[in-house]
């Protein structure tokens, strides 16, 4: 089962009005909280229930789950294009789309992408977001990723028996340590076709 889920928010389609927003917003915002939570002015993770509380002994898992997308969400990265996070279980698509919401305000054309995947990966995806919340959501699962891998690498469809749906007996071991080589250049290349 799925535990951390990497996602990144990008800016594909946003005006100057609709980046004020998204720098006060989002990374000014993740900035101020940052300095906040740092040590001696050095690195720190936002939780970004901060988006939602400002008091953590408001904190709701619930409502987190609903809101954010995932009881535990930390932004690690983040500037005036995008921002990384990682989560439990679950991408933080309702973050997005709360952020997508909010530039929409004055922006009626932001678009904004969120590419995830779990660390297995058990799935990856990606979502896209606009003015009135999310407009698209494109998702597999690992046994269609390995079908999209085994279309891409001919190494991998030699070793993969298409009647067993798996791998060849003697070619087992081989087979997952290519899919461990070349798996994440491969999220990335299914998830630029969206």
């Amino acid at each position: 089962m799925a535990n951390h889920v990497s996602s990144y928010l990008s800016v594909v389609t946003i005006s100057d009005e609709g980046q004020k927003v998204w720098d006060k917003f989002v990374a000014e915002k993740l900035d101020e909280i940052q300095k906040k939570e740092s040590v001696d002015g050095g690195y720190a993770e936002v939780h970004l229930m901060n988006f939602i509380w400002d008091n953590d002994d408001d904190y709701d898992r619930n409502e987190m789950c609903e809101r954010i997308g995932a009881k535990w969400a930390y932004a690690t990265d983040w500037d005036e294009y995008g921002v990384a996070t990682y989560s439990a279980w679950s991408p933080v698509g309702p973050w997005a789309e709360m952020i997508a919401k909010e530039i929409g305000k004055v922006d009626p054309n932001v678009e904004l992408r969120l590419t995830y995947e779990d660390e297995f990966p058990n799935f990856i995806g990606v979502a896209r977001y606009d003015k009135d919340g999310e407009s698209d959501d494109e998702y597999i699962e690992w046994d269609e990723f390995v079908q999209y891998m085994v279309s891409q690498v001919d190494e991998l469809a030699e070793m993969y028996d298409e009647d067993a749906c798996d791998w060849k007996e003697d070619r087992e071991e081989e087979a997952r340590e290519l899919l461990w080589e070349v798996q994440w250049e491969l999220i990335q290349s299914w998830q630029d076709q969206y």
